[in-house]
């Protein structure tokens, strides 16, 4: 049976199912959805898939488990479809999945240990390999001791997220405090938020009449979520409100866009804020009874009044009394918030603001509101938190302390300056696994010059990444089709893996147990494979691999749906209260209300504005990459084939600049160049690029010196730069 794509009856403003259709292209949805299966590689070729051997299974590629169907014969990946009957898809698979046959037998694969002789990469065994490794962190853990090791984790094949505890756990045994990774660019940040606010939530779009998507843009970032709960939900009759700088296939259908300037959201929530309570639309019975600080929230939304807003964030005041009004009048409504919000440098305190809306208006934990999530047993830690080294403090566990209370974790941000200053402590090695911050870290040449100067650098990955380059030992890690993955969410479930590791790729987690091994830490790793760990950490559950292996879907806690489980256990933060005020944030010197701070740098300083008068957003997904993955495969490099920078056709005009005209674009920390791509919809003053490729990084121009004070994230989504016709 084919699979419609659900266009909403009022969603397509005008346009026609072919143009819509075309949207989806433009977010990089190919239109991968049917019985007939569409398949990778083979153009649907009938003798592709002759005698193959039909495996259901799960893409690995950007953590959305979407059901697929592997074609496989003598273990090579001959073809992939989507696979229709998934419960979490639907039948549907984005190009990256459809490329898998390209990425698993990519000619240009990682498939032996390399270690670097005279400049050169050479092939090595793994034996040698571990040996080597383990010689050097002997030596670093007695002098100058082992806090001069950091162990960076990625997203790189992230099906094995749940490997990452074994990067954590080894990071214990040996005694470094400095475990690190790409969450010191992602989530923590809107994590440590939500945790000082009203606590982690999900929305239930399928319950909603209003849904708000604040800097989240699931039409790239999240497609199953999209095309099978929000626009479902809007043909249902709910309305769709984008809040996004940039348009896009998303904002088309909205029945609102606001397009804020960028790192300006916190003014706007404020001010939505102040019109709810001057209105007296807020819930005021919830917030007498659960909130905490309300009058001093109360105030500062004061300071901004809706004319205020509209200067600070470019948005026409009318529009954003309207919006005010609109979300606290038609709930149930939810919000949703993205990665974008955390990456300026008043992220937290942005989300914050946020988030606090949505108590505000008491739309927590009710039908088609923000919903808690149910209490389930935890499972058992796979950390080592008892034999935690203590005695040293991680690089920035004093600086940035919440990223360390809320995550145990130091930011991989300040770790160019840590390595070239020598303080708090000399850093001797880097070990990155899955990682790859040459291309997805602020600064790359501030990267560069500082990872020059290490002893040892050993990078595990598939492909000879910007990162790897630098590598003094470069190892093979298997893809998601050569390894099994494991997951604990709303369900447990595990995903065996299809073929044979390729070459002598191993999975992250194997390298960890033999490289414990070869350091005699064969206490703390006792396991002989992956199925005894994972059954360690479901001891709680009572539940085994073993069964987990014998039901695909997995496990789910059979629950039923409770709401205003506040009511019983109380928020999930610090207090259980509503934090409209942060007594956590106040104890470790913050501000504990959600301020809002002007985040561009410098902002006074009108000789640097002068130079640098653009704001730029790095960082938005093509669906065709994820991050600085997968842009040296040949079909998905076809269809974005070179870095492009948007600009708004008034500020291209004034500087000479037609639509696909070579640009140059300078900041204080260096220039790239992009092909230049005329947006309409896109502020003036403002222009925005992708982010990944290894020529035209966009990391090139950001800025690892000035760091989100409570986070250490960087200002990835606006900072200042210039540009000019090449």
């Amino acid at each position: 049976m084919q699979k419609k794509i659900i266009v909403p009856k009022t969603a397509s403003n005008g346009y026609t199912r072919r143009e819509f259709l075309k949207f989806l292209e433009i977010a990089g949805i190919s239109v991968a959805f049917s019985g007939a299966g569409v398949l990778s590689a083979s153009q649907n070729s009938k003798n592709q898939l002759a005698g193959t051997k039909e495996i259901i299974t799960r893409c690995g590629l950007c953590g959305k488990d979407c059901g697929m169907k592997a074609y496989v014969k003598d273990n090579i990946i001959k073809a992939v479809g989507p696979w229709e009957e998934d419960p979490i898809s639907k039948g549907f698979l984005c190009d990256m999945g459809l490329a898998t046959p390209e990425i698993v037998h990519a000619p240009d694969r990682i498939l032996s240990p390399l270690k670097r002789k005279g400049g050169k990469f050479v092939e090595i065994g793994w034996d040698e390999a571990l040996a080597e490794i383990a010689e050097k962190l002997g030596e670093y853990k007695s002098s100058p001791g082992p806090e001069s090791v950091v162990f960076h984790y990625g997203v790189s094949q992230v099906r094995d997220g749940f490997y990452r505890n074994f990067i954590r756990r080894f990071c214990d045994v040996y005694g470094s405090p400095n475990f690190t990774g790409c969450g010191s660019q992602c989530h923590v940040a809107g994590a440590v938020a939500k945790k000082y606010s009203i606590g982690s939530l999900w929305s239930d779009y399928e319950n909603s009449r209003y849904i708000v998507q604040w800097g989240c843009n699931p039409a790239t970032s999240s497609i199953p979520t999209w095309l099978n709960r929000v626009l479902p939900a809007k043909e249902s009759g709910a309305k769709l409100v984008c809040i996004d700088p940039r348009p896009g296939a998303m904002t088309r259908v909205a029945d609102r866009h606001l397009s804020p300037k960028p790192g300006t959201d916190g003014a706007l929530a404020l001010a939505v804020a102040n019109i709810i309570i001057q209105k007296k639309l807020y819930a005021e019975k919830f917030v007498k009874s659960y909130g905490l600080g309300f009058d001093e929230y109360k105030k500062l939304a004061s300071a901004y009044p809706v004319e205020k807003a509209a200067a600070i964030t470019g948005i026409p005041a009318d529009d954003i009394q309207k919006f005010a009004v609109e979300y606290a009048t038609s709930g149930p409504a939810c919000i949703s918030t993205g990665n974008a919000l955390e990456l300026h440098l008043n992220g937290v305190q942005t989300i914050r603001s946020i988030q606090l809306l949505q108590a505000l208006t008491g739309n927590i934990d009710i039908k088609g509101g923000n919903m808690m999530s149910e209490r389930k047993t935890e499972l058992a830690p796979m950390d080592l938190k008892e034999i935690r080294n203590r005695a040293v403090p991680g690089i920035t566990e004093e600086s940035y302390p919440l990223l360390w209370k809320y995550h145990d974790m130091v930011s991989a941000n300040k770790l160019p300056e840590t390595i070239l200053t020598g303080k708090p402590y000399p850093i001797k090695a880097l070990l990155v696994v899955g990682g790859n911050p040459l291309s997805t870290g602020p600064n790359v040449s501030h990267q560069r010059e500082a990872f020059k100067k290490l002893d040892l650098m050993v990078v595990m990955d598939l492909f000879m990444t910007e990162t790897a380059k630098m590598a003094d030992i470069v190892l093979p890690a298997a893809t998601f089709m050569e390894c099994d993955g494991f997951k604990a969410r709303n369900s447990i479930f595990m995903t065996p893996k299809v073929i044979p590791e390729q070459g002598k790729a191993w999975p992250t987690w194997k390298f960890w147990f033999e490289l414990a091994k070869t350091m005699g830490y064969t206490k703390e790793f006792p396991w002989q494979n992956l199925d005894e760990a994972i059954d360690e950490h479901l001891k709680p559950v009572n539940l085994t691999a073993a069964q987990l292996r014998k039901n695909f879907n997995g496990v789910h806690p059979s629950e039923t749906t409770q709401y205003r489980k506040y009511e019983k256990r109380g928020l999930d933060t610090p207090s259980k209260k509503i934090e409209f005020s942060s007594p956590t944030l106040k104890k470790f010197g913050y501000d504990p209300l959600p301020v809002y701070v002007n985040p561009y740098e410098n902002y006074g300083n009108k000789e640097l504005q002068s130079a640098y008068p653009f704001i730029m957003n790095t960082g938005g997904r093509i669906k065709y990459f994820y991050h600085s993955q997968y842009h040296n495969i040949p079909s998905l490099l076809k269809k974005s084939p070179e870095p492009m920078v948007e600009i708004n056709p008034e500020d291209a005009a004034s500087k000479g600049i037609s639509n696909g005209d070579a640009v140059r674009i300078i900041s204080p920390r260096g220039s790239i160049t992009a092909k230049a791509i005329l947006i309409k919809g896109l502020g003036k003053g403002q222009v925005a690029m992708t982010h990944g490729w290894d020529k035209s990084s966009a990391n090139e121009l950001t800025d690892d010196g000035v760091l989100d004070p409570i986070s250490a994230f960087p200002a990835y989504r606006g900072f200042l730069c210039n540009i000019e016709k090449v």
